[in-house]
């Protein structure tokens, strides 16, 4: 059998802070929930919500391997419940114009980072894992975009990255 290589330390801290992003996001949506005016902009935001409790439990097992904790950050706590109330006090597209932004400059670097720090050849699940959470972020921007640009269907590109998707309204 071939020797696996060591996940390295930078990889290792990468990691455990696209967990407390996941935990940050999972929050915000969590608090944002409480101010959807309609049955679709529940599931918009409901689907948001599920895609981040998703993205915790995809990178929880990774984090046990890596000897890093799986607790919740209640600073990542705290960071989500503050955006959410920001997002909270602007008008619906105007939150995803701000949440774009947001995801764009603050974690999609981080994210995308992830999938440098760690090769196939290295460890396969943890890049795969790497690679998925970049898509993971991409998605999010997408969804943001399409709701500020009115498309129709807006949250279908993190649908359709859910294992266990919500029902779409009507």
């Amino acid at each position: 059998m071939g020797e696996r290589k060591m996940i390295s330390n930078l990889f290792k801290e990468c990691l455990a802070d696209v967990y407390h992003g996941e935990v940050t996001g999972e929050t915000a949506f969590g608090n944002m929930l409480g101010s959807a005016e309609s049955a679709e902009q529940s599931y918009i935001i409901g689907t948001l919500f599920q895609f981040e409790t998703e993205g915790k439990t995809i990178l929880r097992p990774l984090l046990a391997r890596c000897g890093l904790s799986i607790q919740e950050d209640d600073e990542a706590r705290a960071g989500g419940k503050a955006a959410s109330e920001q997002m909270n006090a602007l008008p619906w597209s105007q939150r995803f114009a701000a949440l774009h932004d947001l995801v764009k400059a603050n974690f999609l670097p981080r994210y995308e980072e992830l999938a440098a720090l760690v090769s196939a050849e290295e460890d396969p699940e943890a890049a795969r894992i790497a690679t998925f959470m970049g898509e993971h972020e991409r998605a999010l921007l997408e969804l943001s975009a399409n709701i500020v640009a009115g498309t129709p269907d807006p949250a279908a590109p993190v649908a359709a990255l859910l294992h266990h998707p919500l029902p779409q309204p009507g």
